[in-house]
């Protein structure tokens, strides 16, 4: 199937929804490059719908409609709860980017559905095409960082984005011993927990994918252990929580697809021993280690504080809570800063959109989750495969967002999209079972 111009800007639009780094400030606005392709293809689908004349709507997408006027009703209804100027500014800017976002979901999930099984795999590949950008520049950005001290977003963020982009380079953790610098690659999403929780998805797509025929995608072999590198080099805590929960969900899927037992084990053994190798010989690495394991840090600390906090935020307005995307405004006091976002998802929708918006947000992702679910029921074993690797990324993603954020961010409707279209197209139709004649009648 020839893409059409409408599946190009599809596709398009799935590529950069991690790249957070390419987007265009000022006063009054701040666009991102996915804001900007997302709106096209709205403008683009519904001008297309209206020149055939085409109204309908698959069952899916009429879904996802329902939800978008449920959740639209709850911050509407948070606007009644806004405590001054500042927080109307962020509802206001919360409210427009979750409605383009929400609107290509309901959108995208239409076109795929019409389109069919071609459009969905290139979908799945332009997501995961992507995230393998976003490692590489990662890569490069580490390399140059340390070897030369080049900032790579002036290189590149800089002039793609005419100076408004975010170019504050890489991550830094700390030093250790005063000298050496311990960074962390935070690639074009500009942090390094966002960038290691978006990979949870695309590393557990790929490791169902790969292992149902790993002499023939041993391609699939390499790009998964470039995402793991880099998701590593990131140092998120959140990104190892989320790999541990998704794999707990995928292995039941591995079960015949997984190497033999005595090689995971000479495997396992040899990465154990080079890690070993590498911690006993290296201050900096123990160093490192120390202090990305310890429980009392800084950084629990406030996790924890944030949550402390939660009785007190709701107890205002526990029904729909302090408004959409305000959360920062409540907390300032606390952060020191006037666009400083949750370090859970989870505390942020309980907090923005009290106990309404709470359970309707549990019955969304469960109803996410069940789509993916739902996938692995398909004849395609590959599209069986990728629907395994959507449950498992979207449950690692939900465990790591209870102590960071990216459940709220753009690529989530991308992998939303997945499950959902995903289900519509692949998932077996039920059969009613034909029902017994009644005694006494005739043949």
């Amino acid at each position: 199937m020839r893409p059409s111009r409408l599946d190009w800007l599809l596709l398009a639009t799935l590529v950069v929804p991690t790249w957070e780094k390419i987007r265009w400030e000022t006063s009054a606005v701040s666009l991102t490059i996915t804001n900007l392709i997302a709106t096209a293809f709205v403008i683009a689908f519904v001008a297309d719908r209206l020149a055939h004349r085409d109204a309908k709507l698959p069952s899916a997408s009429i879904a996802l409609l329902g939800f978008m006027f449920a959740f639209g009703a709850v911050y509407l209804a948070g606007y009644f709860d806004l405590r001054d100027h500042d927080a109307l500014a962020f509802w206001v800017k919360g409210i427009i980017t979750w409605s383009v976002h929400f609107a290509f979901l309901v959108c995208a999930c239409a076109h795929v559905v019409r389109r069919g099984h071609v459009l969905f795999v290139r979908c799945v590949w332009a997501f995961v095409a992507g995230m393998v950008v976003n490692c590489v520049y990662g890569l490069i950005q580490l390399a140059l960082q340390v070897g030369a001290g080049i900032n790579l977003d002036t290189l590149v963020v800089g002039p793609l984005t005419a100076g408004q982009g975010k170019q504050g380079g890489i991550g830094v953790f700390g030093q250790v011993g005063g000298e050496k610098t311990v960074y962390r690659i935070n690639a074009l999403t500009g942090d390094p927990n966002h960038l290691g929780v978006m990979l949870c998805v695309p590393i557990f797509i790929l490791l169902a994918w790969y292992l149902r025929d790993r002499r023939a995608r041993r391609w699939a072999l390499a790009t998964l252990v470039l995402m793991l590198v880099v998701q590593v080099l990131t140092l998120s805590r959140s990104a190892a929580l989320g790999d541990i929960v998704g794999l707990m969900v995928i292995l039941p899927g591995l079960r015949g697809h997984l190497p033999s037992t005595r090689r995971l084990a000479i495997g396992a053994g040899a990465v154990l021993a080079a890690a070993l190798v590498v911690y006993a010989s290296s201050t900096f690495v123990q160093t490192v280690i120390s202090a990305r394991t310890q429980l009392s840090g800084s950084g629990v600390l406030t996790h924890l504080q944030f949550y402390q906090l939660v009785p007190p935020a709701l107890d205002p307005n526990p029904l729909f809570g302090m408004g959409f995307n305000t959360f920062a405004v409540f907390y300032e006091f606390l952060t020191g800063r006037t666009d400083y976002g949750p370090h859970s998802a989870w505390v942020a929708t309980l907090v923005e959109t009290g106990v309404v918006g709470f359970s309707l947000y549990l019955v969304y992702f469960g109803w996410l989750v069940a789509n993916s679910l739902r996938i692995r029921l398909a004849a395609d074993p590959d599209i069986s495969r990728i629907g395994w690797g959507i449950a498992a990324g979207l449950v690692g993603t939900a465990a790591a967002n209870f102590f960071y954020l990216t459940m709220t961010l753009e690529y989530f409707f991308v992998v939303a999209l997945l499950a959902v279209a995903g289900a519509a197209l692949f998932a077996p139709v039920p059969v009613p079972a034909p029902r017994a004649a009644s005694i006494g009648s005739t043949a």
